[in-house]
């Protein structure tokens, strides 16, 4: 009997991925190269000409060993902490902090860190200023060492450039205003997707008629990024459709990052961060909170990502 039912749900599950595969391919994905690269690539590419390796780590990491020729720009140097922590940095700065480290507009960056979202929210922050000839390499540092890249404690020569910056894109924002709009008139075609633990919103809540999905769930074991067709099936049985629009949103907005970068590459457009945040969010006292059911928020300090 027991092997009966044993092979009853094995089949069950058979069925049920194969619905979810055939959903898959009833939607539109929009296709395009991907932003992701194989550290194992790497080896082919360190030295290339109009390609600049950024190294999103600490200054104090990057000294210790880095890709060869990789320049550090660590994630501090492209957010600034007003009105919250961790918001978009200014035209201006990202200006000065690119020429600085030899990036033109011209210039394909790969990007890579160690916490799984400070080379996204470099993407990101590129996206929204007209750079999209950028990648991230897939795993960060830990690939990059298992693929048996040879780190240096050597500085590179950097020669300066200009970097030419393009007025923020819309495209890729969400702010406070539009998020108030949408919980009070919520849209079947726009999803709040908080990317926090389901821990975080138990004890603090979440921004009403949001979809929670923590963003750990985008990863594998290893600390890659599922492929597009796992993303694809994770979010369509969450009710997730590519046709939708979805404003991406965490604490403040770096776990936002990479499920930003995880849809992208499966063929997600309407996709926005929401960069205030929860942060944002419930430093105005007017913007409700959604607890649930019997729940009741405490005044505790939150992690800032």
């Amino acid at each position: 009997m027991r092997l009966m039912v044993k092979k009853f749900s094995v089949f069950l599950t058979l069925v049920m991925a194969a619905a979810v595969l055939t959903a898959c391919n009833s939607h539109e994905y929009a296709k395009g190269e991907s932003k992701l690269i194989e550290a194992k690539e790497l080896s082919g590419i360190i030295g290339a000409k109009n390609v600049v390796i950024v190294d999103m780590r600490s200054a104090e990491e990057y000294a210790d060993g880095h890709v060869f020729g990789a320049v550090n720009i660590p994630v501090s140097d492209i957010v600034i902490n007003v009105p919250v922590k961790n918001m978009l940095t200014s035209e201006k700065k990202i200006q000065k902090v690119l020429s600085a480290a030899g990036i033109s507009n011209d210039t394909r960056i790969l990007a890579y860190d160690a916490d799984k979202m400070s080379a996204a929210r470099m993407l990101w922050t590129l996206f929204m200023y007209g750079h999209e000839n950028v990648m991230v390499i897939d795993g960060g540092i830990d690939a990059i060492q298992k693929a048996e890249i040879s780190l240096t404690r050597e500085i590179p020569e950097v020669v300066p450039t200009v970097f030419e910056v393009r007025k923020p894109s819309q495209n890729w924002l969400a702010t406070m205003k539009e998020v108030a709009a949408i919980v009070n008139e919520p849209d079947p075609n726009i999803v709040l997707l908080d990317v926090r633990s389901d821990a975080e919103y138990t004890e603090f809540g979440k921004i009403p008629g949001s979809v929670m999905m923590d963003y750990l769930g985008n990863y594998y074991g290893d600390g890659t990024l599922k492929n597009v067709q796992t993303t694809r099936i994770n979010y369509l049985s969450a009710g997730i459709q590519p046709e939708q629009e979805i404003i991406i949103y965490c604490q403040t907005s770096f776990r936002a990052a990479p499920v930003f970068l995880g849809l992208y590459n499966a063929g997600y457009r309407n996709i926005r961060i929401y960069d205030g945040a929860f942060l944002e969010w419930t430093s105005n006292s007017a913007n409700p909170i959604e607890m649930p059911e019997g729940g009741a928020a405490a005044p505790k300090k939150q992690d800032a990502s």
